[in-house]
């Protein structure tokens, strides 16, 4: 299973799960896939990278001069709700 995403930047990165024995099935996904930014109170220098580099945005009301944005809206569709459940599609 894998995904791929553009950067800001324009630099693709994959994201890739690779099972040997058995299949995962979408009941399973959150018990073995999650990221979060790390704390600040942690790792302060670290944290300020992933959220500069990682995290898409500002865009929209916000930054309408974004890269991202086309005919007024977020070509990525953000912003988007927060889930508490991975969503898996037929794709």
């Amino acid at each position: 299973m894998y995904s791929i995403e553009w950067q800001k930047r324009g630099l693709p990165h994959a994201h890739i799960l690779i099972w040997m024995m058995e299949k995962i099935t979408p009941n399973r996904i959150n018990e073995i896939i999650s990221a979060e930014v790390l704390d600040i109170e942690i790792d302060k220098d670290l944290h300020d990278i992933v959220s500069k580099n990682m995290i898409h945005g500002p865009c929209g009301s916000l930054n309408n001069n974004s890269l991202c944005m086309s005919n007024g809206k977020c070509t990525k569709k953000y912003p988007r709700d927060l889930l508490v459940e991975t969503i898996t599609g037929n794709d």
